[in-house]
């Protein structure tokens, strides 16, 4: 089972009198928030307001308007719920892996740069870059996060 709430379905780039991108970002988190609450999932916000915020961040910084952003609720087999996170724009998108190596590599740093998605690796269970249509229209950054609440080493030791 998966219900779509389309957050926030398109967010102009910054014109004359438009809402700029930070107020619409403002007004997503708003939405996600109150979708969040609906679905009883409210422990979740701070984690998945932030991974849409550092999503969106980079969707305005490096893509192209027109931006899109969406929140799902996923109902997998054995009842695993999660929430998925979606911002798209027109732009070219990343190479997820690509991020990653330079994670690793001795050399890699995030002093310029790279943090935002460090922090959307840390929060979500999963994340990634799909472009659409061979990348000729754009692409959609995504982020899961599992629905339930993660144990401690120590609640985990204890249970």
């Amino acid at each position: 089972m998966k219900v779509i709430v389309p957050v926030c379905p398109v967010l102009p780039a910054a014109r004359g009198g438009a809402e700029s991108p930070a107020d619409a970002a403002a007004g997503a988190r708003a939405v996600i928030g109150r979708q969040l609450a609906r679905w009883g999932l409210r422990h979740l916000a701070d984690d998945a307001l932030l991974v849409m915020t550092e999503l969106l961040t980079n969707a305005v910084r490096h893509g192209r308007p027109p931006w899109r952003v969406s929140v799902w609720l996923t109902l997998q087999e054995g009842g695993r719920r999660s929430v998925r996170l979606e911002v798209s724009d027109a732009g070219p998108g990343i190479d997820v892996e690509l991020v990653r190596a330079r994670w690793r590599h001795p050399s890699g740093s995030l002093t310029c740069g790279g943090r935002g998605l460090f922090i959307v690796d840390v929060l979500a269970s999963s994340w990634g870059d799909d472009r659409d249509d061979c990348g000729v229209r754009g692409h959609t950054m995504w982020a899961e996060l599992d629905a339930e609440p993660r144990l401690s080493g120590r609640q985990a030791v204890a249970g």
